[in-house]
Parts: structure tokens; C-alpha cells; sequence
């Protein structure tokens, strides 16, 4: 933080110890959810153009895509027997492997026997998918087809074909089985021959003729329990039914209008929100008055909220007049307080009214200002310093001649340049009141020539003898030069940052100008903000 030193007017006199301390290098604040609703309030016809948009493309995209209908098969997954009283055992079935099982290549090639299917059985899976729902021995097949018909016979064939790969499975397990069990009793059968043949052989008195008989009979029981076990192998396997089977779709799938219009809101409003941030970062625009007054360098002394029934911006409206409790005519009250405090204490009587850019609303400023001023009780004069394009005049509907323009060439004498005018109540309850103004005159074509400091030095030290605040409507800063010299006179300006100049490289340009003739900003003034977004943007 540094202080700003004021320089002396032309008269000798301090302008003060300093306005304010400022900062070199102002920071932008953090952004916060108020001032993010006010860019969105303030974007939110662009936003809702790309969302209309984004949904038109996505409606017109979804009706230009061919219809696609699913038919859908439930499966009930059931255990296959246990394959003879103790000789096979098979786990239970697991429904996330019956589910891969159901989408692999060998139940497609099943199924494509199935449907005589031309091409290759894997292309049969593209469009094929199985569910499970959830803690259920249930699979889902579905099919996807253009042909609602096709959909149906392929969805049909897939659970036929798992049925078919299952069983199959199951019934190789049990041939296996019955192999087994023959071989098994041909071997008991032979050995059970051998012992026979050796019992017979054998006197009825050997020692070991006992031991031959109890393995004989072991043999006997054994293959009796192993041809049981394969005389009670199942014929039938049952390893699971169509509970739900295909039916012929009746309305497509996709494309599904209703999620093509969700999702192209959501993408919509994400791009629009995007693109509004994107243009308010890009148009570095100043979002808060702590931003507005780091780099103003001075304080912003008043927010005047845009006046709904000035509508015709070509036309003068002097709403301090017209409307007295409005809450425009009521921010000028506030800045005439903020005006007055700080004229006080700088002990200053004229103040330049400029902007940056033109269309700020300056002239409108310095009309309503003076009005509130006079009906205050102040002595106010006003002065149309705005030789390129004066329009003063026209919020007072007065002649704009003779004026300062013949002031300064000598033309005319002050006093009979100046006029008064005389503000009525129109029913209010306020005062009438009466204000000075000096009208701009004649504007000449080259109007540089007769603004010198010495001719606008004299006028304005003579108004202010006869005033107690001389407010002096000037040209904007960055187009031309009039304002700076007026401004290195009364070394006090008040800016205006209207919509078009409320950027950062627009109000430090303006600043910068007005610091190099030696002049300073007392304050600045916000004007025509929506009143709905004015709080958002500045702090009012």
C-alpha cells in the first residue's frame, strides 16, 4: 500500500493530504456464489440460447436414428442332479459364469444352427446382452434388432441354445459317469472270475480258502452298488426353464427422444454456464466494487440502478424530476451525500464529471446530481463542457446558446450566458429549488482551440464565487483531450463507469490519464446496473 500525494491547484491551496491510500497492484477478488448468480443472471439469454440449441441438436439427431426393438427371454437357472447316489457330485450353478457362458462364442454357434444363420456365429453377439437381477437364479437375454420380429427369434434362439449348450454339458457328465462305472465293474467282474476259479481249484480244507471267499464276496457287494449307481443315472436333465419367453417388441428401445432432450439439457446448460463464465473472464470486467475501487484508485461514491422507463436512450430523462421516490432518484440522494462528504473534506467546490467512453451516462449524472443539490438547499451551477456532443441542456429543455462557447471567445458576458432554472415540486412534497446553468453554446469545429486553462480557469473561479458546487459536464477522457484540460483545472473529477467502460483496461487507461495532468478522482459512480444484479455486483 502506497499514498497517493495530491498536487496543488492552480491558486496555491492544498488539496488535501491525500484522497485515500491505494494500491499498485490491484488483486481480483476471489469470486464468490453472489457474483456467480450475477453472471449467470446477467448471461442468461445466451445460456438459454445454447440450451435450446444443444436440445434442438440432440431431438434432431435422435429422430434421424434408425429404431431399435429388444426383445427380452427370462431364464430360471435350476441345479442339475447329483449324477447317482454318491459317484458324481456337481456344485451349484453360478449365475456371473452361466452369464458368460450364455455370451460365448459356442452357445452362438448353437444358436446360429438354430436361426441357419449365414455369417459367423461371433457376429451374432454385437446385439446380444444378459442380465442378472439382483439375489435371483434368474438370467435375462436380450436382443437388439431393427426388425422387431428378428429381435424376437434371436432372443428365443440364444436361451434355447444355452439351454441346449447346458444340457448337453450336463449329459457328457453323466456319459461320463456311465463309462466309468462299466469299466469299473468289468474289472470287479474279472477279479471276481479269477477268485471263483481259484476257490474251485482249491481242497475244501485250505487255510486259505476262507480268505477267498470273503474277498469274493466283497467284490459281488461292490459291483452290485456300482450297477445300481448306474441304472439310477438320470435319462432326463433338467438344467433350467424359460419362464418369460420372447415376445415381439411393440415399440423401439432407442433412440429414446426423452433422454436425448435430458441429455442435450444437461450438455446445454453445461456449455452456456461454460461460455457465459468464459466471455466474463474474457471481457475482463470488473465484478464487485472492492474490484471497481482497487482499480479506480479512489472510492465508488454511488450506484445508480438503470431506470426501467427510460427506454428511449436518445431522449433525455431527468428522473430526480420526474420520479422523486424512485430508487434511482433515491441513489442520487445517497451520492449526494457520498459527493458532499468528500468535498468537505478535500475543501473543493467545482468537480469535472467524466467518463471513459462515451454512451456512460456523464450528462445524465451531472442533471440529476445538480437536482438533488438544489433541492438540498446547496447553490449549484452547472456547465455543459461537453463541446462535441452537448446534451446538458436537453434534460432542462433549454436552448443550448449562448454559452460557455461565447463565454470563452468573448462573445458574451457570464452573466448573460448563464441561466436559472427553476425546479417545481409536480406534488411532491419537497421544496422548489433553483440551479445555475451554463449552457455549452455554439460548439465551433475545432473546439480544442478555445479550452485553454487560463479562459476555463476564470469562468470557473467566477462560478464558484457565486456557488456552492460547481458540477462541470465534460467529454470522455479517452476519445479526446477536452476533459484533461478542464480536469488539470479543477485538479477534481468525478468518473462515471457506465456498462461499456466497466473493465479493467477501460477505468486504468481513464486513470491513468487523469493522474498524468495532475488531477485526481474523488470518486466514481456505477451507473445503470439492473437493479436485480446491482447488489450482486456492488455491494450496494
Amino acid at each position: 500500500m502506497v499514498e497517493k500525494r495530491l498536487p496543488e491547484d492552480p491558486n496555491g491551496r492544498s488539496r488535501g493530504q491525500s484522497l485515500r491510500a491505494v494500491r499498485t497492484s490491484p488483486t481480483t477478488p476471489r469470486p464468490d456464489l453472489r457474483e456467480a448468480l450475477a453472471v449467470l443472471w446477467l448471461r442468461k439469454w445466451s445460456i438459454l440460447a445454447v440450451t435450446f440449441l444443444t436440445v434442438a441438436v440432440a431431438l434432431l439427431l435422435s429422430s434421424r436414428q434408425p429404431s431399435i426393438y429388444e426383445s427380452n427371454v427370462r431364464i430360471l437357472v435350476l441345479p442339475a442332479e447329483d449324477i447317482g447316489p454318491g459317484t458324481v457330485r456337481l456344485p451349484e450353478p453360478n449365475l456371473a459364469t452361466e452369464s458368460e457362458v450364455l455370451n460365448s462364442v459356442a452357445v452362438a454357434e448353437t444358436a446360429a444352427e438354430n436361426l441357419e444363420f449365414q455369417g459367423q456365429p461371433s457376429e451374432l453377439l454385437g446385439n446380444l446382452s444378459v442380465f442378472q437381477p439382483a439375489e435371483t437364479d434368474i438370467l435375462g437375454v436380450g436382443y437388439s434388432s431393427p426388425d422387431p420380429r428378428e429381435a424376437q427369434r434371436r432372443a428365443a434362439a440364444f436361451a434355447s441354445a444355452y439351454l441346449e449348450y447346458r444340457t448337453d454339458t450336463v449329459t457328457e457328465v453323466i456319459r461320463e459317469s456311465a463309462t466309468s462305472a462299466e469299466q469299473q465293474i468289468g474289472l470287479l467282474t474279472e477279479e471276481f472270475d479269477q477268485i471263483n476259479r481259484g476257490l474251485q481249484e482249491l481242497p475244501a480244507d485250505d487255510p486259505n480258502r476262507g480268505l477267498l471267499e470273503a474277498r469274493a464276496n466283497l467284490l459281488s457287494t461292490q459291483i452290485v452298488q456300482i450297477q445300481l449307481e448306474l441304472i439310477s443315472l438320470p435319462q432326463d436333465v433338467t438344467v433350467g426353464r424359460i419362464i418369460q419367453p420372447a415376445a415381439v417388441p411393440s415399440s423401439p428401445v432407442s433412440p429414446n427422444h426423452v433422454v436425448s432432450a435430458t441429455f442435450g439439457l444437461m450438455a446445454g446448460l453445461a456449455v452456456g454456464v461454460g461460455l457465459a463464465f468464459l466471455r466474463d473472464r474474457l471481457a475482463e470486467r470488473l465484478r464487485s466494487s472492492e474490484e471497481t475501487e482497487a482499480y479506480l484508485e479512489g472510492p465508488v461514491l454511488g450506484i445508480i440502478p438503470r431506470v426501467p422507463a427510460w427506454r428511449r436512450r436518445r431522449q433525455p430523462f431527468l428522473v430526480t424530476a420526474v420520479q422523486w421516490r424512485s430508487p434511482a432518484a433515491e441513489a442520487y440522494r445517497v451520492l449526494r451525500t457520498n459527493v458532499l462528504s468528500a468535498a468537505s473534506e478535500l475543501g473543493v467546490k467545482s468537480i469535472a464529471v467524466t467518463s471513459a467512453l462515451p454512451g456512460e451516462g456523464k450528462s445524465a449524472t451531472v442533471a440529476n446530481l445538480g437536482v438533488v443539490l438544489a433541492r438540498a438547499g446547496k447553490n449549484v451551477s452547472l456547465v455543459s463542457a461537453d463541446l462535441r456532443r452537448p446534451r446538458l441542456h436537453e434534460f432542462f429543455e433549454r436552448e443550448g446558446q449562448p454559452g460557455l462557447i461565447e463565454v470563452l471567445s468573448g462573445r458574451a458576458k457570464l452573466a448573460e450566458a448563464l441561466q436559472e432554472i427553476t425546479l417545481p415540486t409536480r406534488g411532491f412534497d419537497v421544496p422548489s429549488a433553483v440551479l445555475r446553468f451554463l449552457p455549452s453554446g455554439q460548439v465551433p469545429e475545432d473546439p480544442t482551440e478555445l479550452i485553454t486553462s487560463e479562459t476555463v480557469a476564470r469562468v470557473i473561479r467566477a462560478l464558484e464565487e457565486k456557488s456552492d458546487v460547481v458540477l462541470i459536464d465534460l467529454p470522455p477522457v479517452l476519445p479526446v483531450t477536452d476533459a484533461l484540460v478542464v480536469a488539470a483545472v479543477t485538479g477534481n473529477v468525478l468518473l462515471v463507469i457506465g456498462p461499456k467502460a466497466n473493465t479493467r483496461p477501460a477505468i486504468t487507461s481513464a486513470r491513468q490519464q487523469i493522474d498524468r495532468v495532475g488531477a485526481r478522482i474523488i470518486g466514481g459512480v456505477l451507473n445503470g446496473p439492473d437493479p436485480s444484479s446491482a447488489q450482486a455486483y456492488y455491494s450496494y
